[in-house]
């Protein structure tokens, strides 16, 4: 090769626009499943101004959840009806735009840091085999934070890639699984959960809970006697205020361990009565 020929190489090489080789940023999609939530939903969405685009999906909303969420920026609103926890979100992240996705539920808030870990874990790129982020939930329940009772620190995985992982079947508690060969990362900042705001919605939804365990454990056809039901719920109560240190909550730790024992009461009750009479009517809706 010539000079002129190197020249000519080394004056096409100068032309390249080094922009070229370098990938797109990460964007996020946050999606939320919501109804009835106009109590919860603006403290919710205000938390989320640093993703590109949120998704509300809405099963029947009679309140002004729908009107409040409009009134903020990046929101599209998706109308259908109830088809479980699992599904809904589904119909959320198959509309989002962008591959990575951020499950959140109405009555939860991401705090500036938990958004800065995110925009600082983009700012260092290279997520080829990260499948989903967990992070750690603070729980307030009567607007105390529930530090023990098993429901601290509760690590679910929130921040995920809709190509690499997918929610799993569970009737109760679904959650995001990675796909093989790849691998899940940990933020620090805690997701904050603002849960229940009075005893009777908590044992209401222990009720619930409950009669989606029974169907559950149907569903999954496992084996279980009738001493479990006895002793299934004691074991609860023993395990979460004792071993897990539910006494270091006060009043508010005894009343959250024996609403996990109750639940669980309500679900091998009830599974006996599915057993019995082959009962599947269980109203997932109210849950």
């Amino acid at each position: 090769m010539g000079i002129k020929e190197i020249y000519e190489q080394y004056q096409k090489s100068q032309s390249y626009d080094i922009s070229n080789f370098v990938p797109e940023p990460e964007k996020l999609t946050a999606v939320v499943i919501t109804k009835n939530e106009e109590k919860n939903i603006a403290r919710c969405l205000s938390s989320l101004d640093f993703v590109d685009e949120i998704i509300i999906v809405d099963s029947g909303s009679t309140d002004k959840t729908i009107e409040i969420a409009k009134t903020f920026n990046k929101v599209s609103v998706i109308q259908t009806k109830w088809y479980g926890f699992v599904e809904n979100k589904r119909i959320g992240v198959e509309k989002a735009e962008n591959d990575w996705i951020l499950w959140v539920d109405a009555d939860e808030v991401i705090p500036v840091d938990l958004a800065k870990e995110w925009e600082d874990r983009v700012a260092e790129g290279s997520f080829h085999e990260t499948a989903g982020i967990d992070v750690s939930r603070k729980t307030f329940f009567l607007n105390h934070w529930v530090r023990h009772s098993g429901w601290y620190p509760g690590r679910v995985t929130r921040f995920f890639h809709k190509k690499r992982a997918y929610f799993n079947d569970n009737i109760l508690h679904e959650g995001v699984v990675a796909k093989q060969g790849y691998i899940v990362e940990s933020f620090k900042t805690d997701l904050l959960h603002y849960s229940y705001t009075s005893i009777y919605q908590y044992f209401d939804k222990m009720n619930k809970y409950g009669l989606a365990g029974a169907k559950e454990i149907k569903r999954k056809k496992k084996i279980v006697l009738l001493p479990q039901l006895f002793l299934q719920p004691m074991w609860t109560f023993i395990r979460f205020y004792f071993l897990k240190k539910g006494f270091l909550d006060g009043r508010i730790g005894l009343i959250v361990c024996i609403g996990s024992a109750f639940s669980n009461f309500i679900k091998y009750a009830n599974y006996f009565f599915l057993k019995k009479y082959n009962y599947v009517e269980i109203n997932e809706k109210e849950l």
